[in-house]
């Protein structure tokens, strides 16, 4: 019985091959999104621009060479400047010949648009912030006790000079992590930007992951800035409290001299309604929650 099942599976897959080397023997057509990339500028220049991005071309060819294109998701439809500046409009049926990758027995049937505009220029040099693109979760009771640190935090890149001059930062391939509760670190890599070429490709997040804490620190003195010589105010109370929250190594090593907690005179004077919210200045990477009180009532002395 085992040896009938055997055959009968060698026969079904003998079967399914021939079937599919007879199938993919013969011509088909399909259609391709492909990118266009520029290529023979001059020295010293660099295409950033093109219009449209990407082409839709329409091939023929057997069913086999078809497919090898379809897992390659390298494929360009590479135009040539000819050692050309400045901007100009090329066929890009004229640029066939410049795609050698099509191989033998592959036909061009249409592509669309016809006509693609380029824009060839110097190459410009300038040193651009990196950014780190992210979608992060946590565990409950987690979260990032200080900012996303970027290493190097700024690279150097080259490109066409209309595009560098209005280029700030350069951005991180997305990276996607969930249920964090501790430090970690990842090496990713740089955005493409069409004609950009980066001093390195390969930059590393840390993620500073702790327990969210939250501590409250008392008898924060109020004091009142910018007064008058002549002048006086009497805060009621002069006291706060203050609730601030963040990781807890760094509201761990926090006292309650790091907080400072005042109103100015000039909103005492403007003020209508007899009580202001003091302003807050807390350590850095703590998240202020709230105070008690959360208004100051006062009365102004004026000195003879």
């Amino acid at each position: 019985m085992r040896h009938k099942v055997v055959i009968i599976i060698f026969s079904f897959v003998f079967a399914v091959l021939v079937w599919g080397s007879i199938t993919l023997s013969d011509q088909y057509y399909n259609f391709y999104e492909l990118p266009v990339k520029v290529i023979n500028t001059p020295k010293g220049y660099v295409c950033g621009i093109t219009d449209p991005s990407v082409v839709s071309v329409k091939l023929k060819a057997k069913g086999w060479q078809l497919f090898n294109l379809g897992l390659n998701p390298t494929s360009e439809f590479l135009i040539s400047a000819d050692d050309d500046s400045g901007k100009f409009t090329v066929n890009a049926y004229n640029q066939i010949p410049e795609n050698t990758w099509l191989g033998t027995g592959i036909s061009i049937i249409d592509i669309s648009p016809k006509n693609i505009s380029l824009t060839v220029e110097k190459i410009e040099y300038k040193k651009i912030k990196v950014e780190a693109n992210t979608d992060v979760s946590f565990q409950q009771g987690y979260g990032l006790a200080t900012p996303i640190k970027v290493y190097p935090d700024s690279i150097f890149v080259s490109g066409p000079k209309s595009v560098i001059e209005k280029t700030s930062l350069v951005k991180t391939h997305l990276v996607s992590l969930t249920s964090l509760d501790s430090k970690k670190k990842i090496i990713t890599t740089l955005e493409n930007i069409p004609g950009f070429e980066f001093q390195q490709n390969n930059v590393e997040l840390t993620f500073n992951v702790q327990r969210i804490v939250d501590n409250t620190f008392d008898n924060i003195k109020v004091s009142v800035k910018n007064l008058p010589v002549d002048r006086d105010v009497v805060l009621i109370p002069n006291t706060i409290s203050c609730t601030i929250r963040g990781g807890i190594d760094i509201i761990g090593k926090v006292n309650a001299n790091q907080i400072y907690a005042f109103v100015n005179y000039r909103d005492v004077v403007l003020d209508t309604i007899g009580a202001l919210k003091p302003q807050i200045i807390i350590p850095p990477n703590t998240e202020l929650l709230y105070t008690k009180p959360q208004d100051i009532r006062y009365f102004i002395k004026k000195f003879e």
